[in-house]
């Protein structure tokens, strides 16, 4: 399988793969707390969810790894169903998000047991589906990290080395990033196969420079939000980077978790603005400074997802 993405419809050689995002919400139902509080972070309408993936194709999207986990409502079968419909290639994801929602299912627990489950899942398919994740997610709270998150770190770590599936992570508000390749460092993994999500929002580029020297990937993955404004800090994170031809180990992303981000529920955003607004603003400034857009923004869209996501093994 090296080389190749699993997919929702099966594996996918990478280089077949076009423009991707890499930490998308398609559909979930959340938690029951967290849906009765904000019902508009129920993502449950076939049909608005393909109207924004009919967007996100039209404007060349090819791929899009959607991070709902089983602790916040995913369902697998659906992320089926809405690939089949569109045509867009869709990536399921295992393991969990970040403490509030993972504890129940990580406190106390085996770390090679929870491991053997991450395992069966991805080489047997979730709840006799036959529908396999394509990568293993795991998130930590601000500014520390669980013992019971670190079960979960640990945990898809050994269900990586088994399996060579990718690995991606919630940061809250980017802390605890190197803390989190640490522990994956110690378990084995290589940092190439691991994506540190959330990291556009720490205004740190120290801690950006060296994780990206380290080999590890980065998710700018909060891009078109108000409410964490930080499209001109990933801007000028990427230029910087591209300087050094290191931004070959960021990936983009818009992390639409709620219904107003999208244009099926009448929305702001809808899923073509990355590939739309945003990418022509960042060649405008790409431009601006001599660089060669057109290569960087490949390689930001295309070419490093391919690599974030294929399979190790």
């Amino acid at each position: 399988m090296k080389g190749q993405i699993l997919t929702v419809r099966g594996f996918v050689d990478a280089q077949d793969v076009g423009s991707t995002y890499v930490h998308e919400h398609l559909y979930t139902t959340a938690t029951k707390e967290v849906a009765a509080e904000n019902p508009t972070m129920v993502l449950d309408d076939i049909a608005n969810v393909v109207f924004d993936l009919a967007l996100f194709k039209e404007a060349g999207g090819s791929l899009i790894v959607e991070v709902t986990t089983v602790d916040y409502g995913r369902n697998i079968f659906k992320l089926k169903e809405l690939s089949e419909i569109s045509g867009v290639h869709i990536v399921a994801t295992g393991g969990f998000n970040k403490g509030t929602y993972n504890r129940p299912f990580l406190e106390n627990r085996s770390i090679d047991e929870v491991a053997r489950e991450l395992i069966k899942e991805v080489e047997e398919g979730v709840d006799g589906t036959g529908v396999r994740p394509g990568v293993l997610k795991i998130g930590t709270s601000l500014n520390l990290i669980h013992p019971w998150e670190e079960i979960g770190l640990r945990a898809i770590s050994r269900a990586s080395l088994a399996t060579g599936i990718p690995i991606t992570t919630h940061t809250q508000a980017g802390t605890m990033a190197k803390e989190q390749l640490d522990l994956f460092v110690e378990e084995g993994l290589d940092p190439s196969s691991i994506i540190l999500g959330h990291m556009d929002q720490l205004d740190d580029f120290g801690v950006h420079h060296e994780l990206v020297e380290r080999g590890a990937f980065l998710g700018y993955d909060s891009i078109p939000k108000a409410k964490y404004n930080t499209k001109e800090r990933a801007i000028g994170f990427i230029l910087r980077l591209a300087k050094e031809d290191l931004h070959t180990q960021i990936l983009i992303s818009g992390d639409f978790a709620r219904q107003s981000y999208f244009k099926g529920y009448g929305g702001q955003f809808g899923l073509d603005f990355l590939l739309t607004t945003f990418k022509e603003e960042l060649r405008e400034r790409l431009d601006a400074e001599k660089m060669d857009s057109s290569r960087i923004i490949d390689d930001l869209f295309i070419h490093n997802p391919r690599r974030a996501l294929a399979f190790r093994k």
